[in-house]
């Protein structure tokens, strides 16, 4: 048993001694020193800064829109004939031509006896008014002699004393007149004609169809005025006002409309901090607009001085990387606007070798070797 305990202890003791030899060796070789890695320059292309009178830009989008637009009601019942120049879709009018007669014949007739019986009744009553009233006798006779049923009743006479005027008044010359003016306005409403220049959309009726009163019969659209509503954040409010260019363009990069601002909305949605401006456009030589239409383009806004315009990407908050003795250096700058991708700063000298495109992991003082290719 004692052996047993001598053995352990005598093994315990050799491995001590050997953990603390070997330690004792490996302190004594000496730790080779450590090269530190060359400073490498980064590859930078540069840009010399030319500040200028730089007119900014605010990207739009939108449809466009006809300014002029208006359903076609019927304030009369009848049948809508065929032939002629009919009122369908694609159908294209002048201003103050005829779109749509409705069958008046009924209403036309009804109209010709309401005249014959006031001119009766006015006639009845030349008698006693060329003897109450001599000095008028002529006046009425010539305005008797000059009416034709088959025309628009002439403006009455105006009287020359409250005695007239209550005389005719009295025998029903007055209001006859208007009932029949009443009737003949009435008529008007069966020739519908176009307040504008325009084409016909989603036309709901068909020649020789019933059409009643209040019933729509299409939509008459514009195509001489245009307007595009676009959504403008609205940090760019206070730079924008009516009146400012604007420029549109198709899918093919081709300039097809110019205009103006012509409203902007007083409000500006919560959601999305963006309130809706209106440019009033025309289309550019060649090219056509037509309501629906999707483009998008820019607004220009007042010229701003001693600007420069800069990717977004090369801007780190409020400063900007430029180039001196061969490392990056920060400098402040004033940014003037904002748009997209694109950015005007301000207080930058002349001449500064600005940081052309943007590098990973740039900061003050990074080794660059600039190489302009």
């Amino acid at each position: 048993m004692i052996k047993s305990v001598l053995r352990a202890l005598a093994g315990a003791a050799i491995l001590a001694f050997g953990i603390f030899a070997m330690n004792g060796l490996i302190g004594m070789k000496e730790t080779p020193p450590v090269k530190p890695r060359p400073a490498v320059a980064r590859a930078v292309k540069v840009a010399p800064a030319f500040p200028d009178t730089v007119v900014p830009n605010v990207g739009i989008e939108g449809r466009v829109q006809a300014l002029n637009r208006m359903t076609v009601l019927s304030e009369v019942s009848g049948m809508l004939p065929v032939g002629g120049k009919e009122f369908r879709e694609g159908e294209r009018y002048r201003s103050g031509e005829v779109m749509l007669r409705i069958d008046d014949t009924e209403t036309r007739a009804n109209l010709l006896a309401q005249r014959s019986q006031w001119l009766q009744l006015l006639a009845g009553s030349l008698a006693d008014l060329q003897l109450d009233f001599p000095e008028r006798a002529d006046v009425w006779q010539a305005y008797v002699r000059d009416l034709d049923v088959a025309n628009k009743l002439l403006p009455l006479p105006e009287p020359t004393s409250d005695r007239e005027r209550l005389y005719l008044t009295g025998r029903g010359i007055i209001s006859g007149h208007h009932a029949v003016q009443a009737a003949e306005e009435r008529l008007s409403k069966f020739s519908l004609q176009a307040p504008f220049d325009g084409v016909i959309t989603g036309a709901s009726v068909q020649p020789g169809s019933m059409v009643r009163t209040g019933q729509p019969l299409g939509t008459l659209v514009g195509t001489q005025r245009f307007e595009v509503k676009s959504a403008v954040h609205a940090r760019h409010l206070d730079k924008l006002s009516i009146g400012n260019e604007v420029e549109l363009f198709g899918a093919d990069g081709a300039a097809v409309a110019r205009g103006e601002v012509s409203r902007i909305a007083g409000t500006v949605d919560p959601s999305t901090q963006s309130t809706s401006v209106y440019c009033e456009v025309r289309a550019t030589e060649g090219h056509s607009l037509r309501d629906g239409r999707y483009l998008s383009g820019a607004i220009s806004l007042d010229p701003m001085t001693s600007a420069l315009e800069l990717d977004a990407a090369l801007l780190k908050g409020d400063e900007v990387f430029a180039v001196s003795e061969g490392k990056l250096v920060s400098m402040p700058v004033d940014v003037l606007h904002r748009d997209g991708d694109r950015v005007l700063v301000g207080g930058v000298n002349p001449g500064t070798a600005l940081l052309a495109e943007p590098i990973s992991g740039a900061h003050e003082g990074l080794l660059v070797e600039v190489v302009n290719r």
